[in-house]
């Protein structure tokens, strides 16, 4: 087996990322985009990584596996990374469904703090890498309140739209996708 070159990445201790995160939390309203941005901004290197894994198990390309596969192969990659069980399905064929019990974000958040935003941006920009359209994530469920793992839903900025209008109404987030868009 082959060893890649090694992708753009660098580990932080937790307690690091934790300030760092309230740190900017503390900064006011704009810190959830803040913590995004900055997911996104690093997503391309993440996935690169799981490129780089990815050849080194044996799969030649990750953009030609079955969805299934790749699905699996991500939650893999991602949990040897320490994110937490990852996991991903599809809803009605319409948005993905990622979960994440004992999210590494989740276990950082300070006091009363919910929402993994970096969490957010990176799988918008990780899963935008492969996708041949624009890709959103929006985080429905978070382990820092009373959720047991994080839920992402996974589309297009026009599906998450529509998702959010039919939570925003009271609508249970499993009927996304239920009757169209």
């Amino acid at each position: 087996m082959k060893t890649s070159e090694a992708p753009e990445l660098i580990g932080f201790a937790h307690r690091t990322l934790r300030s760092l995160r309230l740190r900017v939390a503390a900064t006011g309203a704009g810190a959830p985009d803040a913590l995004r941005e900055a997911g996104f901004a690093g997503a391309e290197s993440l996935f690169n990584a799981f490129e780089t894994w990815a050849s080194d198990v044996g799969i030649k390309s990750v953009k030609d596996m079955p969805i299934d596969e790749f699905s699996a192969r991500a939650a893999e990659f991602f949990q040897r990374a320490g994110w937490g069980k990852v996991s991903f399905r599809s809803l009605h064929d319409a948005v993905g469904v990622l979960d994440i019990e004992g999210c590494w974000e989740a276990e950082l958040h300070g006091e009363g703090e919910t929402g993994c935003h970096l969490t957010t941006g990176t799988l918008a920009g990780f899963f935008g890498c492969i996708a041949d359209y624009p890709v959103a994530v929006m985080e429905i469920e978070c382990a820092a309140g009373e959720s047991e793992r994080c839920r992402f839903l996974v589309g297009t900025p026009e599906m998450l739209e529509h998702a959010y209008d039919k939570v925003a109404r009271g609508e249970e987030w499993r009927t996304i996708g239920v009757g169209g868009v």
